[in-house]
């Protein structure tokens, strides 16, 4: 009785696998027709698969592109604050200015900087 019962399942088991295999996704469907910009891509990339790659591979260049013109901008912010003049004369600049530091280099400025903020 367990044994008819174990047999039963086990056909059962296997023809649920064989229906399921059989099932293909609509992989069946006739081959679609493209017309237009879709036909001249279609012609260099045939499967969806190397569509989805080449659109990828796209963004990924649109991206890099965006990301090297973009840092470029960057980097020269920097070099034009450098090229900035020191300040001359008597005039002492701002403690928060970045003049400041090249100020105070000198021995000499930094005394008159001592004595402008022990007045």
């Amino acid at each position: 009785s367990n044994m008819n019962a174990i047999r039963f399942t086990a056909r059962n088991a296997q023809n649920l696998v064989q229906k399921t295999s059989r099932r293909n996704m609509g992989g069946s469907a006739a081959p679609q027709e493209y017309t237009g910009v879709d036909a001249v891509v279609r012609k260099v990339f045939p499967e969806d698969y190397q569509l989805a790659a080449a659109i990828l591979v796209g963004y990924g260049a649109l991206i890099g592109v965006g990301k090297a013109s973009m840092g470029g901008g960057k980097e020269e912010a920097p070099v034009a604050a450098a090229a900035t003049p020191a300040t001359s004369g008597d005039a002492i600049p701002s403690v928060e200015s970045p003049e400041f530091e090249t100020f105070i280099e000198s021995e000499a400025n930094l005394m008159k900087w001592v004595e402008s903020v022990s007045k």
